[in-house]
C-alpha cells in the first residue's frame, strides 16, 4: 500500500513538472529563411511572425549579408517586410520600428521598407506588431531582401514567406 501511495504521488509530481514545462515553454512561431550566394557573397533574407495570437502578433523580416562566415560591408542593405491578413473583409494595423517608412496597400496589406545606408552596412532588420481584425483567419510575413556590396556586386531582391502565401 505504501510502495502505492508513493507511486501515485511520484506520478502527481511528474505530471505537475510537465504541466509546468509546458506553461513555460515559449511561444510557437511562423519563419522562413532563403540565402543566396554569388562568388565570396551571400545575402540571407528572414520572415518571422508569432503563429497563434488574441489581438496582436509580433513579427520580424531582416536582410543580412556575409563574406564567408563574416557579416559583409556593404554600400546599402534593404528589407522589404509585406504584412497581411487573411480572411474575408479583413483588416490589420501595423507598427513599425522608428527607421522604417510603412505603406499601407490596402485595409489588409501593409508594407515596411527599411533601406540601411552607408559604409559597412551588413543589416537592415525590421520588426513591429500586428493587430489583424477580428475575422482574420491568419497572417503572413513575406520579407524581401536586396543589397548593393561594391559598384558592380549587387543581389537582387530575393523573397521569402512566413505563413500560408
Amino acid at each position: 500500500m505504501r510502495n502505492l501511495s508513493r507511486f501515485a504521488s511520484g506520478g502527481a509530481a511528474a505530471i505537475a513538472a510537465g504541466a509546468l514545462l509546458f506553461a513555460a515553454a515559449p511561444a510557437h512561431a511562423t519563419s522562413s529563411s532563403g540565402t543566396w550566394g554569388i562568388p565570396g557573397h551571400k545575402m540571407q533574407v528572414n520572415a518571422w511572425h508569432c503563429s497563434s495570437y488574441a489581438t496582436a502578433c509580433d513579427w520580424k523580416a531582416s536582410t543580412k549579408v556575409y563574406k564567408g562566415t563574416k557579416h559583409d560591408s556593404a554600400q546599402w542593405v534593404q528589407n522589404r517586410a509585406i504584412l497581411t491578413a487573411h480572411g474575408v473583409s479583413v483588416s490589420i494595423k501595423i507598427s513599425k520600428n522608428p527607421e522604417a517608412s510603412l505603406k499601407m496597400n490596402s485595409k489588409s496589406q501593409g508594407t515596411v521598407r527599411w533601406k540601411n545606408y552607408g559604409g559597412h552596412k551588413w543589416i537592415a532588420d525590421t520588426y513591429g506588431q500586428m493587430r489583424p481584425s477580428r475575422l482574420t483567419v491568419y497572417v503572413s510575413t513575406k520579407s524581401c531582401g536586396s543589397a548593393q556590396i561594391t559598384s558592380r556586386i549587387k543581389f537582387t531582391e530575393k523573397c521569402v514567406t512566413a505563413g500560408a502565401a
